[in-house]
């Protein structure tokens, strides 16, 4: 990497020191002066607070499979800042980011927004702009945060998604669940389709008045179409979908993937009433979907699982998923960020393992290790503070041996880290 383009991304990265300020004049304005790039492919936007990027990777797969120049947004990167905007899975070249980033900081000082630029507006700026100059066809574009003043929901998709949503980054979306699904909610557009995975009865109410209101259908998984796990090993889950009336082999694993692929099923049959997406297109692009950190097997001895786990609610599904995996001694390094609900998560997972590393990744927004601790003891005794991921890997896997089975989880930047001390792929 140049030193201009390390300059320019370590300007950008500064950005994120000033925190998050939702709102969409500013996106708005930056993206009418690179000529609204937003506008010149078909999207499909998916928000929620669990599996929404694995339902927009397996989006993606099953567009690229249909023949379409696909563009995928997701946030945050586990290792690479470029793992955010990737066309037909490849992330851009180092040249073309310099240009890019370059061009933002050059706009960023010209002096003519309301308000200073933050790290995610530029970044979603920055992802359609190469998806515009990329000619790519149709795009599958995460949320951020929230929805309603997230700077991704300026573009108007062919349908929304909306994945289970939960109680999380409380001091920005409110302190009830029914603020949070307000503004997760609000991506929906004026007779846009709505696709949903399960929500609790609270959370499914509000969606579909907001969906009434904006007078768009919504096809809920359990009320309108079905998914059945009929099996799973070390290799993925094989689910029936009633919306293809087949079963299909994913290469990922456990049952919330399965719904996933449900709901990623019952979208792409949503767009295909506008562009030509064929039955085996969706059962090829299933198969080959990937979205590393879930459930992700990345070494044998140990057995070494990493997932990105983060809500209470994510832990519960992934606790319930973990007996699939060999190994003795059972060994946890976990890391969360201070906006999450360790201990919840913790009182899922933390009785499952026979010790637990308590650790910290170099986010400013990481719980101590202490804290860490402090939010697992009361669900197991076994638990210690290492200073590091990379350190607290090294201790797990001494702990482990060859025969244990050693879990990564939290948050991205925690597995991210794991990724690179273990040197493993990483991306999409």
């Amino acid at each position: 990497m140049s030193r201009l383009l390390q300059n320019d991304l370590e300007w950008l990265y500064s950005l994120e020191s000033t925190g998050i300020k939702l709102g969409l004049s500013n996106v708005r304005l930056l993206l009418k002066k690179l000529g609204d790039p937003q506008d010149r492919f078909g999207t499909v936007h998916v928000a929620g607070s669990n599996g929404k990027g694995s339902v927009s990777a397996m989006g993606a797969s099953i567009l690229r499979s249909a023949g379409f120049r696909t563009g995928l947004y997701t946030s945050p990167h586990l290792v690479r800042f470029t793992e955010r905007m990737t066309v037909d899975g490849k992330e851009m070249s180092e040249e073309r980011l310099a240009k890019y980033v370059s061009e933002m900081r050059e706009l960023s000082g010209s002096g003519s927004f309301p308000r200073p630029l933050t790290f995610f507006e530029i970044t979603t700026a920055l992802a359609f702009l190469h998806f515009s100059e990329s000619k790519v066809e149709e795009a599958m574009v995460e949320v951020g945060m929230g929805g309603r003043l997230d700077a991704t929901n300026v573009i108007r998709p062919r349908c929304s998604v909306i994945t289970p949503i939960s109680v999380e980054h409380t001091a920005y979306l409110g302190d009830t669940l029914s603020k949070i699904v307000y503004e997760k909610a609000s991506i929906i557009k004026d007779g846009v389709p709505v696709i949903c995975s399960p929500q609790i009865p609270e959370a499914m109410r509000m969606i579909s008045w907001m969906a009434e209101c904006k007078g768009s259908e919504v096809r809920s998984l359990g009320r309108d179409f079905q998914a059945e796990r009929v099996g799973q090993d070390l290799e993925g889950a094989t689910v029936r979908l009633s919306s293809l009336g087949t079963e299909v082999k994913l290469g990922m694993l456990g049952r919330y993937q399965c719904q996933n692929a449900a709901v990623a099923a019952e979208m792409a049959m949503e767009v295909g009433k506008n562009i030509p997406v064929p039955k085996d297109s969706i059962i090829e692009g299933l198969s080959k979907a990937r979205w590393p950190g879930r459930l992700d097997i990345v070494r044998r001895s140990p057995m070494t699982v990493l997932d990105v786990t983060h809500t209470p609610e994510g832990a519960r599904a992934v606790a319930s998923e973990l007996s699939v995996f060999p190994g003795s001694p059972r060994i946890m390094v976990v890391g969360m960020l201070r906006d999450k609900d360790a201990r919840g998560a913790m009182a899922n997972l933390a009785p499952l393992f026979d010790r637990v590393v308590c650790t910290s990744s170099s986010s400013p927004r990481a719980f101590s290790p202490g804290e860490m601790l402090e939010a697992t003891l009361p669900f197991n005794r076994n638990a210690l503070v290492v200073d590091g991921v990379g350190n607290a890997i090294d201790v797990a896997e001494g702990m482990a041996g060859k025969d244990g089975f050693l879990f990564v989880s939290g948050s991205l930047y925690t597995v991210g880290e794991a990724m690179q001390h273990l040197g493993v792929l990483h991306g999409p």
